[in-house]
């Protein structure tokens, strides 16, 4: 019997999904975000954590599956969408409620092609439509003035995913200084499976 390692919002998702598994989870994910409690900024932090993770691992999905025509739509959206992922990871580990978790983004494991890149997107921007109100609100009810400034921040860089997915912001480009932080780069573990 084939072990699950982890889940995404309670529904079991193989250490190597298939990509058509990531866009599904994502979904599901955008789909609670609004029922959740805006004054449980912890596991509102640790939900969209679990979504930008996602949201990243979706955009590698669309970069990597992109049909011929037209040449590298996704691939440079891909690029610039990257810087905000960026900026969205950074300000929820920030956040008072994340010093308590191992923060670690969710990396796809390369697949080949296995479906349209457009199905990745479409939950991304599902994941942002409901990810900047769900920050906002649980900015408002945070009890921290860290949580309060974090997650107001991600509810602006969440309109700012969904203008680059949207090909909207074509001029962003990640540049690190080495090291990278190793939330972004996977070298640190990640939290128990819940």
């Amino acid at each position: 019997m084939r072990r699950l390692s982890r889940t995404v919002n309670n529904h079991p998702v193989p250490p190597s999904a298939p990509h058509d598994d990531v866009p599904a989870a994502l979904t599901r994910l955008a789909e609670t975000l609004p029922t959740l409690d805006p004054a449980a900024t912890a596991h509102i932090v640790l939900t969209l954590w679990e979504g930008v993770g996602l949201a990243r691992a979706c955009g590698v999905i669309a970069a990597t599956q992109e049909p011929a025509d037209p040449p590298g739509r996704w691939t440079r959206r891909r690029r610039n969408a990257e810087t905000v992922e960026y900026l969205l990871a950074q300000q929820l580990t920030r956040t008072a409620a994340a010093k308590n978790h191992q923060l670690q983004l969710y990396t796809p494991h390369p697949h080949p092609r296995t479906g349209h890149p457009d199905t990745a997107i479409t939950a991304v921007l599902a994941f942002t439509d409901t990810a900047g109100p769900a920050a906002q609100d649980a900015a408002a009810a945070a009890d921290t003035w860290d949580d309060r400034r974090s997650l107001s921040a991600c509810t602006t860089l969440t309109t700012e995913l969904a203008a680059c997915w949207r090909g909207q912001r074509p001029a962003y480009q990640l540049r690190l200084d080495p090291p990278a932080p190793p939330w972004w780069t996977g070298t640190t573990p990640g939290p128990e499976p819940r």
